[in-house]
């Protein structure tokens, strides 16, 4: 009987093995009869193949998870969803250590994302609001408005950098930018886009009064009109940009709208 296994032995290493032997060969070694996984039976099959199968699974079952968000026009907070991972290893084994005539599920591991619904419904307090007085022609107000969206509702994670023009993106007239007066140098000429200083200028005034970080602001040559000179926050694509850090040890929110005639600007998070 020992001579017998260790024929079976060589000739399953040496790979020519006659189909009788090699069914002998997969009673002994192989999954047991009638194991299912996943409804699909598993029984003689070798332990490379279960696992072939199981990677298959995997790839149909593994599912990432999903942060919670802030819906960007509505700013109500978008649920987390869970993923699941399909354990190869211990799936595997699983079918290989189970009885005759058994029924099995792979082994998945739930995951819990790193960004939390309650997380985020949490963020309450207002850090910091600042806001300037609108004016100009109706072109100007539509950029500011438009660029107010952009940054609305924006979440910004603990150590992330906020980027106005990554943010915001090119102002152009495909988007709805219109013409209106842009400071250069020491003068003021018309330009797609023109205003839109107003809104970087009201968010770097809002995040100062939060206790974040600027990393990156430059001031008008000359003086805008909306608020005073040194308080600012020029930004023209794509060259010259305004950007803060969150240094809090909790997400913040960026909220921007205009209210009457007032251009606002507020940070929320928790005190």
């Amino acid at each position: 009987m020992k001579r017998f296994f260790a024929v079976l032995l060589i000739i399953s290493i040496i790979g020519t093995v006659p189909p009788f032997v090699r069914q002998i060969h997969r009673r002994m070694v192989g999954v047991k009869p009638q194991v299912y996984l996943a409804q699909r039976n598993m029984e003689y099959y070798y332990k490379r193949e279960v696992r072939t199968i199981v990677q298959q699974l995997a790839r149909e079952l593994n599912q990432p998870p999903v942060n919670a968000s802030i819906h960007k026009e509505t700013g109500q907070v978008i649920p987390h969803q869970n993923g699941l991972y399909l354990d190869i290893d211990g799936t595997v084994d699983l079918v290989m250590r189970a009885g005759a005539r058994t029924k099995l599920e792979p082994i998945l591991i739930e995951i819990v994302p790193e960004i939390l619904a309650d997380e985020l419904e949490s963020l309450t307090a207002v850090l910091g609001d600042f806001s300037t007085p609108l004016m100009g022609d109706a072109g100007r107000v539509t950029n500011i408005r438009l660029s107010l969206a952009a940054i609305n509702n924006t979440l910004v994670l603990p150590g992330e950098v906020f980027s106005f023009n990554e943010v915001v993106g090119e102002r152009t007239s495909e988007k709805g930018y219109k013409p209106a007066p842009i400071i250069i140098g020491e003068s003021v000429a018309p330009g797609v886009g023109g205003g839109i200083c107003q809104v970087s200028t009201t968010l770097y005034n809002a995040v100062n009064r939060s206790g974040l970080e600027t990393v990156e602001r430059r001031i008008h040559s000359i003086s805008p009109s909306y608020i005073q000179h040194g308080m600012d926050a020029t930004v023209a694509w794509p060259h010259t940009d305004y950007k803060f850090r969150n240094n809090k040890d909790f997400p913040i929110i960026v909220k921007g709208e205009i209210q009457g005639w007032r251009v606002r600007v507020w940070i929320v998070g928790r005190e």
